[in-house]
């Protein structure tokens, strides 16, 4: 059995990982003083700095129970795991996912575009040890193109899992459509939404079950599913 996953901040915010959405850290901070192609074009030092801070912040946490369960599942089936999460729980709870937005843990240099691990430590006052050019966090920003999104509409599976995201900036529910069998995880019932606006229909319309819970909640339902489809 093939199952497909794609996971969103909703995920990793038990661990208490800030969701940048909805309450998140889009209300503190404007994305496009931190977050975009502008940003680092004008102030490349102020988008190290909020990095920074949000590898500091992930050196504290620890992977949750649904971390390990998706890891789990990896080892049990063929699963590939897309996520929109910039942070590294999924690894350290021994999963293998595939990134769409970066990684936090990892530096780029924005001279010969090198990528290095630097786990947990700031960028701010680093140089690239190839080339010494700047430095600048491995990061999917607003304006740039996020090349693993060629995974989103390739990936063959039986099973579709949706899980932290409300679709909003992925089109969850068009994904769903491809598959025979799609689950989605949301403790909240939300309208579809996408850069064409707010449909009339509830993303869980089109998803043939709707677990409505914390994602840490719904392990147990989302395993009953996937061992009935065994």
């Amino acid at each position: 059995m093939r199952i497909y996953i794609l996971s969103g901040a909703g995920l990793s915010a038990p661990s208490g990982i800030a969701t940048f959405r909805d309450g998140g850290l889009w209300d503190r901070y404007k994305i496009e003083e931190v977050c975009s192609v502008e940003a680092l074009k004008k102030d490349l030092a102020k988008v190290n700095r909020f990095y920074d801070a949000r590898r500091a912040e992930l050196a504290k946490v620890e992977p949750n129970e649904a971390h390990r369960y998706f890891a789990t599942l990896q080892s049990r089936y063929k699963t590939i795991h897309l996520t929109q999460n910039v942070d590294d729980l999924l690894e350290r709870a021994g999963a293998d996912p595939i990134h769409l937005h970066g990684q936090l843990t990892q530096a780029r240099c924005v001279g010969c575009e090198a990528v290095f691990e630097i786990g947990y430590e700031p960028i701010a006052h680093r140089s690239c040890p190839k080339c010494g050019s700047f430095l600048r966090p491995n990061v999917v920003m607003f304006g740039e193109v996020a090349p693993n999104y060629r995974y989103l509409y390739t990936t063959e599976a039986d099973i579709f899992i949706a899980v932290g995201t409300s679709g909003k900036v992925i089109d969850i529910a068009d994904i769903a459509g491809n598959y025979p069998l799609s689950i989605l995880i949301n403790p909240k019932r939300e309208k579809r939404v996408t850069m064409f606006g707010e449909f009339d229909e509830f993303v869980d319309e089109y998803f043939t079950h709707f677990i409505q819970k914390d994602v840490v909640e719904a392990i147990d339902d989302l395993e009953s599913i996937v061992r009935d489809c065994v």
